[in-house]
């Protein structure tokens, strides 16, 4: 989900119409084709000739077409229900499209754990795949059979895959797969060996276009294949069913693929507390999902939900290997996007608009309660024990969620970049595994690989060092003199009514702390809003209550997510002023700014901060240097940006400083979406 309309093109004409091809080419071959219900649908609407070449594969009894979740959700990261559910629809699909129920499913990425045999049979699901590492972490040692397995009395077949031919494919020449097999012929009994796995590599990753179809390594290993037909057969999942019964029974403990579980650190779940940016995206699902709950299960505001809450389900923004996953913006909004209108029409289902509740809660499951506002324009998360801090900043009428950052942190083969010069790959480079390459995409990348001290979030309150530059503060190299920046406040909450009648809800957290040397303070940060209004007010109150000579240098970081930091549909604007740089990526510092605006015009948002008075403003990037199947890459995250103000304060003395933040539509156009599934399928 949230995957350019490009990104599919581009696959398609380098990866599935040329294998599809190749294999028409050769009728003898037999296997099964697993496609998201996302290029499902994208395959539908832009190549619907290609979906009849593949029902003509699949009559001919040469294509075994696998189910799976629709819109490919790591399986036990959503609700039982989901699972289900998820599953269903795509079988339903298939069916429409190909005129068969499928007995099979990919599972995404191979995530197993124990408890999905239930779901997965409970769906119609007869049997799935999953890894070889797997069965050695069971104690299995040879792996010639398919398995059996069950939770709770339902049954489940399980095909172990081979990690060596995932590496001989087609990566290696191919008649080295033909002796692979060969050397492990036996004349008394059958073996059976698996390969699935991603279809791109066949074409989609780095160098494999020229290896596979141009040097024409597939045309030669589906000839070698049959030229072996004596003695080694190539069957569907089904087929290979219906010839020989299951070994077993099995129980596998949970898992993945070899190199997830690498990146994972040997449970998939631990990316939510890897990255907490994941965490929250996953606890916002979750939360919508309850909401969900509340509605009729037979009214038509239910089944547009759900559908968008599935949407938001899809895994690739969850996590982060060798592929972009996490770290590409685009795929963190479009979920976000998904569940915030999801949640829209849950809302205006069940409440009265204009409306404005706040709850408290445990919602990321850390062990501290956070606080909630939810109104008929905003969704915002509130952390006291950060500070009274700002995580969640959604504005529905956009389905945007400006909050949805990413911190700066190590990854392992940041450190594996470093030690090691690699120049960016040339035109004449061979296929390789992506998990075996080391390219990078811009020269001098490392330059910009930098960590953040903290996590990248709003309302984050700073003291600084008067004498500290923009330049030192973006790279980390300052010092924080205050003991106030995300430490634990005190937080009430108080329901309030504007002079027309209006309901808002005015948050209040307050610390006590010190500034260096020894001046001591009070602060007090207020966050007032109102039902049926698009601004947030903030207030704070800095009181002088001992020691100190009272200078104070004060600033307020706010990351902003707007996905285009060097889009020209992306801009700053400084009413009454010219900037020089405009986009979202600048880095500049501006001084007496009352108002500074953010235009993101493909998603029809201007962000409004208006100061009660004149900010030093700085203004600068926060960019990644993260890992993709191409290489190592630069992605802009977020906009910071950091207001400051300077003044002294004798005992006893307060000082107020206020700003407003104002979200309107910017009078740009959004960007047309696929459609969510079909009416046959739902």
């Amino acid at each position: 989900m949230g995957n350019f309309d490009d990104v599919f093109a581009g696959s398609f004409e380098q990866t599935y119409e040329p294998f599809l091809k190749v294999l028409e080419r050769h009728p003898h071959i037999k296997l099964s084709l697993h496609y998201s219900g996302s290029l499902l649908d994208w395959l539908v609407a832009n190549r619907p000739d290609f979906i009849g070449r593949i029902r003509k594969l699949v009559e001919r009894g040469q294509v075994e077409i696998m189910g799976g979740a629709y819109f490919e959700p790591i399986l036990p990261a959503i609700p039982h229900e989901d699972i289900v559910g998820q599953i269903r629809l795509m079988s339903g699909r298939l069916k429409e499209l190909f005129g068969v129920t499928p007995q099979g499913m990919w599972l995404a990425e191979r995530v197993w754990e124990p408890h999905l045999a239930r779901p997965i049979h409970e769906a119609g699901i007869a049997y799935t795949a999953v890894d070889d590492t797997h069965f050695f972490d069971a104690g299995y040692e040879e792996l010639y059979h398919y398995y059996r397995t069950e939770e709770d009395g339902c049954p489940l077949d399980i095909f172990p895959i081979n990690e060596e031919l995932r590496y001989l494919i087609p990566f290696k020449p191919a008649r080295e797969t033909i002796d692979y097999f060969n050397d492990r012929r036996v004349e008394t009994h059958q073996r059976l060996f698996v390969l699935a796995d991603d279809g791109e590599k066949f074409g989609g990753w780095p160098g494999t276009y020229k290896a596979v179809y141009e040097d024409g390594w597939l045309e030669q290993f589906f000839t070698l294949l049959e030229e072996q037909a004596d003695w080694l057969k190539v069957v569907t999942f089904s087929e290979y069913r219906r010839l020989f019964p299951p070994a077993g029974p099995v129980y596998l403990p949970t898992g993945s693929y070899r190199e997830m579980k690498e990146w994972s650190r040997g449970f998939w779940r631990n990316f939510f507390h890897r990255y907490p940016e994941s965490n929250r995206m996953h606890k916002k699902m979750l939360a919508v999902r309850r909401r969900l709950a509340e509605l009729p299960r037979d009214s038509e505001a239910f089944e547009r939900a759900r559908m968008l809450l599935w949407a938001g389900q899809c895994n690739c923004a969850y996590w982060h290997g060798v592929f972009g996953g996490l770290y590409l913006n685009f795929l963190r909004a479009a979920i976000w996007e998904n569940l915030l209108k999801s949640e829209q029409i849950i809302e205006e289902t069940l409440q009265p608009s204009p409306f404005i509740r706040v709850s408290v809660e445990d919602r990321c499951y850390d062990g501290e309660e956070e606080v909630i506002v939810t109104s008929d324009r905003f969704s915002l998360l509130f952390s006291p024990r950060l500070g009274g801090s700002l995580w969640e900043l959604s504005w529905r009428p956009a389905a945007v969620n400006l909050l949805d950052t990413l911190t700066r942190r190590p990854e392992a083969y940041h450190k594996d970049y470093l030690e090691q010069a690699f120049a960016p790959p040339s035109l004449e480079e061979g296929a390789a595994s992506i998990h075996h390459r080391k390219a990078v995409k811009e020269e001098g990348l490392l330059e910009h690989l930098r960590y953040d001290p903290y996590p990248r979030g709003a309302l984050l309150d700073h003291f600084l060092e008067k004498t500290v530059t923009l330049e030192e503060f973006m790279k980390g190299e300052y010092r924080e003199l205050g003991s106030f920046l995300l430490q634990a406040a005190a937080v009430e909450s108080v329901r309030i009514h504007d002079d027309s009648g209006r309901e808002g809800i005015r948050l209040s957290f307050r610390r006590d702390g010190k500034v260096e040397p020894d001046m001591e303070l009070e602060l007090e940060k207020e966050v007032t809003l109102f039902a049926g209004d698009d601004n947030l007010q903030v207030d704070y109150t800095i009181t002088h209550t001992g020691g100190g000579r009272g200078e104070v240098s004060f600033a307020v970081e706010l990351n902003l997510a707007c996905l285009g930091g060097y889009d020209e549909e992306r801009s700053y604007i400084i009413p009454g002023r010219e900037l020089q740089e405009k986009h979202l990526a600048a880095v500049a510092s501006d001084e007496q700014v009352e108002e500074i605006r953010l235009q993101d015009r493909p998603r029809n948002l201007e962000i409004a901060l208006q100061f009660s008075e004149p900010a030093l403003l700085w203004r600068m990037p926060i960019e990644t240097v993260s890992l993709s199947e191409g290489g190592l890459e630069r992605t802009y995250q977020q906009s910071l940006l950091l207001p400051r103000w300077d003044f002294s304060l004798k005992e006893g003395q307060s000082k107020k400083i206020s700003f407003t933040l104002s979200l309107r539509a910017a009078g740009g156009e959004r960007r047309e979406e696929v459609a969510l599934g079909s009416e046959a399928g739902a």
